[in-house]
């Protein structure tokens, strides 16, 4: 199908109007307008045509009314295998539908119109927001509205099937898809997404009925288990019974118990004796110990006094010495800090005619510098002129290393390009018997020569005869290849290879030049010419203040040497002065400290003492009485050894009543254990027995295993569903592969147009591209620009539109203000993957952009206007 006029009538704002736009040509056909004219409105016209019903009232279609409200109308002519044919649609108001032939004969009309154009959509045309047509603003592949999506998916499919129809159908088209269906759709059935059992399927109902048996299982077999050692233990507690009640072993138990409460008895009142006698054996050693404890505490008393006395003596010695040698080095300090303060006046003084004379002597130091920075400042001057202009020089030059390295690469793929025509082409070869034969105007050589375009042959005696080979790919890649050398030559402003060599040379030739004038200037001017002007300024600025000389600095400096020197001298000896006064200060106090301090010690000792005297017949008489309280002690020490000696083991005792008593209570507590386990194992042995669980857990252990079967079954089942699925869709992904072929094959040149050695993979899912590597790095589409996106984008719907051409479907392409992320380069390229197209693909591209797309060529088209 090839559109060759669109009328729109009252739609829009072309209320009240027709408007025309024909003269659509097989090739591009360009409407150049500025915003608001009106082109998305002939797309969405279109758009409505083909895939709106003439009796719809939606939101696109209310869309397409103007303001003033009115009916409107639209209409295309097409051209067809069968001829040409008119298509129109009214909506809203007397809507109707007609379809007429080129001789305005009704073909179809209202729902016969409708089923002739579905037909005609069936051929393959995808619509505008999916496979072949471009809406304003849209980049991607994929619709946002599902129905579209799956629609543009069933063209994808049936056209790749018609193109790649060698492909066995079982492995690459519907029925291989009917097939994995039928699979994932009894797999469903049994399994989550997961392998899991599915709630409500047989596998889950096999798993929960076998773990519910095993339950049940669970609970009966201890039970059953239960009632077997029930039995054999009511034996072990009637023997055990048995033994308990009898009389003889009873009463021998009661004796026992009776001979260890009177065994305990004893033991208890030997232990009170023991007790009394260790009391009265600790009384008389605390006597003892209290005595000695006195006459200890008097004599140290008597020490301290007479050792505080004996210190106070020492105290008022030393302080006595440290108040006389305080007083003498007091003096010292004082003459020698009047010694320092005298050198240190002089040392200024001299300190002072130093600086005056270094000034004068710098002064006269910076005229000499202040010459010799004129000289270098004048030198780096030059050298920083001659830089600028070399520099100036080499930013004229454009050619760059990459520039060169790509035309290199041009060269050889012209001269590869143009090695290949000659060894494809037709060549002639003369074997002249007389006068040469000519080629286009030039003798022939000897040997084969290749004919690589139309030329003309002249033969002696015959005439001339006209070769053509035809454009065949051969010269397409040296069209190409060449073109390719000429857009860079032109990037580069220069006429040839060589001469953009011999540019390159120059530039460096000028790098070099301006590198060597730039090491110069900073070998003269290391920080920069403003700091070697600045530095020429404060030379300048030194000279012009200069005083007069009146002395030598290098003898103020000797002086001042031997002046600070000697004041360095005795600051240090009045340093050390004032050290031993403060030292001898600090001690004296010390010592006037220590003298207090003992003062203090000997007042407190005598306090505690009292009279000399009467302390010391306190010490006599505790020493007279300390004997017999020792001996007292020592006899209260033997009784005790005594009785403890005759003593009894009441521990035994304990233990011995602590076993009758305990065998007797054992014994009551477990005959009475023993009747109660066995009216309990009586009672539990009848009601177990009464339930039969022995034969239920035999029956449900045999329902517990034939349900675990058949979940294994099933999970076998599933297993093969998934490895069968896995099979399949492998299977799927390979055949889909060749049907990739087709559109790889169509889209691969249009793409080395724009991105040279890329390659795009394709989903094979959506059957659209997922990825472009370039460089060796794959990049999915979302990642990219929106203007990669966006030419990728138009380059597979123009690879989609060569497929319908070649499935005997031409499709038209319509482009909406296409191309707005583009770069200057890129749409330049993007022209030329359109042209490539347009050779036997219709095209219609609707722009804005009059400048930028002035450069794309074709047909250009006008709309005319007429009121109704």
């Amino acid at each position: 199908m090839r559109l060759r006029a669109i009328e729109l009538t009252n739609v829009r704002r072309f209320a009240g109007q027709r408007a025309r736009l024909s003269g659509i040509g097989d090739g591009i056909t360009v409407l150049s307008e500025p915003n608001e004219f009106g082109k998305s409105t002939f797309f969405d016209a279109i758009h409505a045509l083909f895939f709106e019903k003439h009796g719809s009232r939606n939101a696109a279609i209310k869309a397409l009314q103007p303001h003033a409200g009115g009916a409107p109308e639209v209409a295309v002519e097409v051209d067809l295998p069968e001829g040409r044919f008119r298509i129109a649609k009214r909506w809203i108001s007397k809507a109707q539908a007609q379809v007429l032939d080129a001789t305005g004969r009704l073909i179809a009309q209202a729902d016969e119109a409708e089923a002739w154009i579905d037909r005609l959509m069936g051929g393959g045309l995808a619509g505008p927001s999916g496979l072949l047509w471009v809406r304003q603003g849209l980049m991607g592949l994929e619709s946002d509205d599902k129905r579209e999506r799956e629609r543009d998916l069933s063209a994808r499919r049936d056209l790749m099937s018609s193109v790649a129809g060698e492909i066995d159908m079982m492995t690459g088209g519907r029925r291989m898809d009917a097939v994995i269906d039928r699979v994932a759709e009894a797999l469903a059935k049994l399994a989550t997404d997961g392998g899991r059992p599915k709630a409500g399927g047989e596998w889950k109902r096999a798993v929960d009925e076998a773990a519910a048996l095993a339950a049940e299982e669970a609970v009966l077999r201890p039970r059953a288990e239960r009632l077997s050692g029930d039995l054999a233990r009511r034996t072990e507690v009637n023997r055990t019974l048995t033994r308990l009640t009898d009389p003889a072993d009873a009463a021998a138990r009661a004796q026992a118990l009776t001979d260890a409460q009177a065994a305990h008895q004893a033991a208890l009142a030997h232990q009170a004796e023991v007790a009394q006698a260790e009391t009265a054996l600790r009384l008389a050693r605390l006597d003892a110990d209290r005595a000695g404890q006195e006459i200890a505490a008097a004599e140290t008393l008597a020490a301290r006094v007479a050792a505080a006395q004996t210190a106070l003596a020492k105290a008022d010695d030393a302080a006595a010495a440290a108040r006389a040698r305080a007083d003498d080095l007091g003096q010292r300090d004082r003459a020698a800090a009047g010694a320092a303060e005298a050198l240190a006046h002089q040392t200024r003084d001299l300190r002072s005619r130093l600086q005056a004379a270094t000034r004068a002597e710098t002064a006269q130091a910076a005229k000499a510098q202040a010459e010799d920075l004129q000289r270098r400042f004048d030198r780096a001057t030059g050298l920083q002129t001659s830089l600028d202009q070399t520099r100036a020089q080499r930013a004229r030059i454009t050619v760059t290393a990459r520039m060169i390295e790509a035309a290199e690469k041009a060269q050889s793929a012209l001269d590869l390009a143009r090695a290949r025509a000659e060894a494809q082409a037709v060549t002639i070869e003369a074997r002249p018997d007389g006068a040469p034969a000519m080629l286009n105007g030039a003798a022939l050589p000897g040997g084969p020569v290749p004919i690589l375009a139309a030329a003309d042959l002249t033969l002696p005696g015959f005439g001339a005869l006209r070769i053509d080979p035809g454009a065949g790919r051969s010269s397409d890649a040296i069209t190409e290849a060449e073109q390719a050398l000429s857009r860079l030559l032109a990037e580069a402003q220069v006429e040839s290879l060589p001469a953009a060599r011999a540019q390159w040379a120059e530039a460096q030739r000028l790098e070099a030049e301006a590198k060597q004038a730039a090491a110069l200037l900073a070998e003269v001017a290391p920080e920069g010419l403003d700091a070697l002007r600045t530095a020429l300024a404060r030379a300048e600025t030194l000279a012009a203040d200069a005083p007069e000389a009146t002395e030598e600095a290098a003898s103020v400096t000797a002086a001042l040497a031997q002046a600070e020197a000697a004041e360095q001298s005795a600051r240090a000896a009045a340093k050390a002065a004032h050290d031993l006064s403060v030292q001898a200060g600090e001690a004296r106090a010390a010592t006037e400290a220590n003298r207090a301090s003992a003062e203090r010690h000997l007042a407190a000792a005598l306090s505690e003492a009292g009279d000399p005297a009467a302390l010391a017949a306190r010490i006599a008489e505790l020493k007279a009485r300390a004997p017999a309280l020792s001996e007292a002690a020592t006899k209260a020490e033997a009784a005790l050894a005594a009785l403890r000696a005759a003593a009894p083991d009441l521990a035994t005792a304990e233990a011995r009543l602590t076993r009758a008593k305990g065998a007797v209570d054992q014994a009551r507590h477990a005959e009475q254990k023993a009747r109660e386990d066995l009216a309990s194992l009586n009672a539990t042995i009848l009601a177990l027995a009464e339930e039969g669980i022995e034969e239920r857990l035999a029956t449900v252990a045999g329902d517990r295993a034939e349900a675990e079967a058949r979940a294994a079954r099933y999970e076998a089942e599933v297993r093969a569903l998934t490895r069968l699925r896995r099979a399949l869709d492998e299977a799927r992904t390979k055949a889909r592969d060749a049907y990739f072929g087709p559109v790889l094959r169509e889209l691969q040149p249009l793409l080395a147009i724009l991105h040279p050695g890329a390659q795009l993979t394709i989903d094979d899912t959506s059957l659209l591209p997922a990825t472009l590597t370039r460089n060796g790095q794959p990049e999915a589409l979302e990642i990219l620009s929106g203007g990669t996106r966006e030419q990728v984008a138009i380059l597979t719907r123009l690879a989609f539109a060569r497929l319908f051409a070649t499935a005997g479907r031409p499709v038209p392409v319509i482009l909406d203000d296409a191309l707005v992320h583009s770069d200057d380069d890129r749409i330049e390229a993007m022209f030329d993957a359109l042209h490539r197209t347009a050779r036997d693909q219709q095209i219609l591209v609707l722009t804005c952009r009059q400048r930028a797309f002035a450069a794309l060529g074709g047909e250009r088209a006008e709309v005319g206007l007429e009121g109704i």
